[in-house]
C-alpha cells in the first residue's frame, strides 16, 4: 500500500487499512478462544478496565497460570501467528509508524526522547509502551507548575496536520457548587500501539480554556530566557 501520511489521522486511517488486509478483528476473535480455552481466568484479567497498569495485568495473569496453560498458550500463538502472516503485520505497522515520527524528527519532543539516530530494541518496547509520553508530559506540567505565573509558548500540530501556536500556564483547580474548572483526564489516541499517542490538557491563555496536547506533536517550547534557570532545576 502506497499511504500519504500527513497527519495523525491519517496514521490512523492506513493502520485501519492494514488491519483489514491481515484480518486482525478476526485473529483477535480466535486468539480470545484460544486464551478462554487455555484458561478463563485470562480472559477476565485482559478484560479488565483499560486504565489498569498492563504491566499489573502481565503480573496477574502470570500469577494464574501454570507452566502446562502457558505452553499450551504458546504454541495455539504461534499458530494463529502464521495462518495470519501477524508478524509481516507488525512490520507493516511499526514501518508506518517510523515514517510518520521520521518525518517528524526535528520537533522538540522527537530531540528530547530519542538524542540519537539509532533506537535499540528496549527503546523501541519503551516508546510504544507511552511511557515517553507520560515522561515529556510530566516534565511540562512541572515545568509550567515552577515558572507560574508566567508561561510557555508552544507550536504542536493537530491530529489533523495543522501546526497551532499557543500559550499554556499553569491553572490549578477551581472547585465550587456552581462550578468546576480542572484539566481534562488523559486520553490516547489511536486504534493500537503503533498510532497511540498521549494527549494531555494544559490551559491555553489565548483561549481561557483548557485544550489538548498531542505530546509526541509538540514542534517547539520555548520561554523567556530568564525562566530557563528555573526550568533547569527541574529533575
Amino acid at each position: 500500500m502506497n499511504h500519504k501520511i500527513k497527519s495523525l489521522n491519517d496514521l490512523t486511517i492506513a493502520l485501519h487499512e492494514i488491519n483489514k488486509k491481515y484480518k486482525v478483528s478476526d485473529f483477535i476473535e480466535e486468539y480470545k478462544k484460544v486464551v478462554e480455552n487455555t484458561s478463563g481466568s485470562i480472559l477476565d484479567e485482559l478484560r479488565i478496565d483499560s486504565s489498569i497498569n498492563p504491566f499489573q495485568k502481565i503480573t496477574n495473569i502470570s500469577s494464574n497460570i501454570t507452566d502446562e496453560m502457558m505452553e499450551k498458550l504458546l504454541s495455539s500463538t504461534e499458530e494463529l501467528t502464521n495462518k495470519y502472516d501477524y508478524i509481516v503485520y507488525l512490520e507493516e505497522c511499526n514501518s508506518l509508524r517510523e515514517t510518520f515520527l521520521k518525518d517528524r524528527k526535528n520537533y522538540f519532543s522527537s530531540k528530547v526522547v530519542f538524542n540519537t539516530n539509532k533506537k535499540d530494541e528496549m527503546q523501541n518496547i519503551f516508546e510504544l509502551s507511552g511511557a515517553y509520553d507520560v515522561i515529556l508530559a510530566d516534565f511540562i506540567d512541572k515545568s509550567i507548575a515552577k515558572i507560574e505565573p508566567n508561561h510557555l509558548d508552544i507550536i504542536y500540530e493537530d491530529l489533523n496536520g495543522k501546526k497551532i501556536t499557543t500559550k499554556i500556564r499553569h491553572k490549578s483547580p477551581s472547585i465550587t457548587k456552581e462550578h468546576v474548572e480542572a484539566p481534562l483526564i488523559d486520553r490516547y489516541h489511536g486504534i493500537n500501539a503503533y498510532d497511540s499517542f498521549l494527549l494531555r490538557s494544559y490551559y491555553d491563555i489565548k483561549k481561557n480554556d483548557w485544550i489538548y496536547i498531542p505530546i509526541r506533536l509538540i514542534v517547539k517550547l520555548n520561554c523567556e530566557e530568564n525562566l530557563l534557570g528555573m526550568i533547569e532545576t527541574i529533575t
